[in-house]
C-alpha cells in the first residue's frame, strides 16, 4: 500500500469533501481510461494523495511545490506524467461539476506548474547525453557560442578543452560495449567532479570528450588535467588538447581547431 501524506493542517478552499471529490475524480478517470496505470492499482493506491492534495488546494503560496509533491507521489505509483496531467484534468472537471470555483483556480496553477517542471525535465534530457548525462554534442556546441561571445564582450578569458580516451576502440572490441559503456560513464562521473561549477562539460560523440573552462589560462587547464589524472588511476590514460581566447582565437572555430589539432599531438605522442 502506497504511503499517503497526509497534512494534519490543512486549510485548502474546497467545501465538499476532499475525499468524495478524489473518489469521484478516480472513477471519471477510470471511467474514461484517462489513466490508464490506475486499473491496476488497488482502492487505496488509486486514491494515495489524491484526498490530501484536493484538500490542500488554496492553501499553498507555492502551486509548484504542491504539484510537484503530489506529481512525484503518482508517479512512484507507475504514472507516466501525461497520466498525471490527464488525472488534473479531469479533476478540474469534477470541481467544475461541483461549482469549486476557488479550488479550480487553484488546480489550474498547479497543473500549470506541473506542465512547466516537465516541459523544462523534457528540455533538458533533450540536451544530454544519455549514456553519461553530460551535455551532448549539439548543447555543448551551443554553450560554446554563447560563451564565446560574452568572452568577447567582455574581454573575459576562456579555455576550451578537448578529451579522447586512448585505445578506447581496442578495449571496447575485448571487453564488450558493456564495459566500454562503464568506462564513459566512469570517465564522464570523473569529468564533472573535476569541473567548477561555472564550467561546463559534454560528450561530444564515442569516446569524445570537451570541457569549457571560464576565467581559465594554460595553468587552470594544467591544474584541471591534473586533478582529473588523479580521479583516473585505474582507468584508461586519456589524450587532450587545449586552447584558449584570447590568446589562441577568438571565435568557435578557431578554438574548435587548434584544440583538436593539440588533441591529435598529444594522442600521437603518447602512441610514440
Amino acid at each position: 500500500m502506497p504511503f499517503v501524506s497526509w497534512r494534519p493542517s490543512m486549510s485548502g478552499v474546497v467545501r465538499t469533501s476532499a475525499w468524495d471529490l478524489a473518489v469521484e475524480c478516480v472513477d471519471r478517470a477510470l471511467g474514461e481510461g484517462a489513466v490508464p496505470s490506475l486499473v491496476r492499482l488497488g482502492r487505496l493506491g488509486q486514491l494515495g494523495s489524491l484526498p490530501s492534495f484536493v484538500a490542500a488546494l488554496g492553501e499553498d503560496d507555492d502551486p509548484s511545490a504542491l504539484a510537484l509533491d503530489f506529481a512525484r507521489e503518482r508517479e512512484s505509483l507507475g504514472l507516466a506524467p501525461s497520466e498525471v496531467a490527464a488525472e488534473l484534468l479531469v479533476l478540474g472537471r469534477v470541481l467544475d461539476a461541483h461549482g469549486e470555483e476557488e479550488a479550480r483556480g487553484a488546480l489550474d496553477r498547479c497543473i500549470a506548474a506541473y506542465v512547466a517542471r516537465v516541459t523544462e525535465d523534457l528540455s533538458d534530457r533533450a540536451r544530454r547525453d544519455p549514456l553519461t548525462g553530460l551535455l551532448n554534442h549539439e548543447a555543448f556546441h551551443a554553450r560554446l557560442a554563447v560563451e564565446v561571445a560574452r568572452a568577447r564582450r567582455y574581454r573575459a578569458r576562456l579555455a576550451l578543452v578537448l578529451l579522447d580516451l586512448d585505445r578506447f576502440k581496442e578495449l571496447n572490441d575485448r571487453e564488450g560495449h558493456q564495459e566500454g559503456d562503464r568506462i564513459l560513464r566512469a570517465f564522464a562521473s570523473a569529468l564533472t567532479a573535476t569541473a567548477r561549477t561555472t564550467d561546463s562539460v559534454g560528450r561530444l560523440g564515442g569516446d569524445e570528450f570537451a570541457a569549457l573552462l571560464l576565467e581559465a589560462d594554460l595553468g587552470t587547464v594544467t591544474a584541471f588535467l591534473a586533478r582529473l589524472a588523479l580521479r583516473l588511476a585505474d582507468g584508461p590514460p586519456t589524450s587532450a588538447g587545449a586552447a584558449f581566447l584570447p590568446d589562441d582565437g577568438t571565435t568557435r572555430e578557431q578554438l574548435l581547431g587548434l584544440a583538436d589539432r593539440r588533441l591529435y599531438a598529444d594522442k600521437a605522442a603518447r602512441a610514440a
